[in-house]
């Protein structure tokens, strides 16, 4: 794993054997600027590396204001859905105000024609994410042929 960005609040790291970018918020602390810029670096990076996998760990991620999920709806996910992510896995926030605040970004962002592909798996145990992420696609998970 190499470390690409860190913060006291935000580690960014990248895989390059399975091409995946791992955003890990460390604190829950972060002010908006700071969140906002933890969420474009990492969606800069992802774009750099063309990143094919995406892990967040949400477990201590900050629990965003309205400016802010209104931020990552019309500014940040408009980019995000244009990657070519195969695999996206979301370690859960331990916090339910967090929690709450990640399932109304993505209704909000769903609602805006931004729909998140492919569907992110939901995980509470970031060895379990990770394991998901290494392994292959099954026959049921590729394109169709053609």
């Amino acid at each position: 794993m190499i470390k690409l960005y860190e913060t006291n609040h935000l580690r960014i790291s990248y895989e390059p054997r399975l091409r995946l970018l791992e955003v890990c918020w460390l604190s829950d602390a972060a002010s908006p600027s700071e969140f906002r810029e933890g969420y474009w670096q990492a969606l800069l990076l992802a774009e750099r590396h063309q990143t094919r996998a995406w892990l967040s760990d949400f477990r201590t991620v900050p629990t965003p204001a309205e400016p802010e999920m209104q931020w990552l709806t019309q500014r940040w996910y408009p980019r995000y859905v244009q990657l070519k992510l195969d695999k996206v896995a979301i370690i859960r926030p331990r916090d339910p105000g967090a929690l709450q605040a990640l399932t109304r970004i993505v209704q909000m962002a769903n609602e805006a024609g931004h729909t998140n592909r492919p569907d992110a798996q939901y995980f509470d145990d970031p060895g379990i994410a990770r394991a998901w992420i290494e392994q292959p696609f099954t026959k049921s998970q590729l394109p169709p042929a053609g």
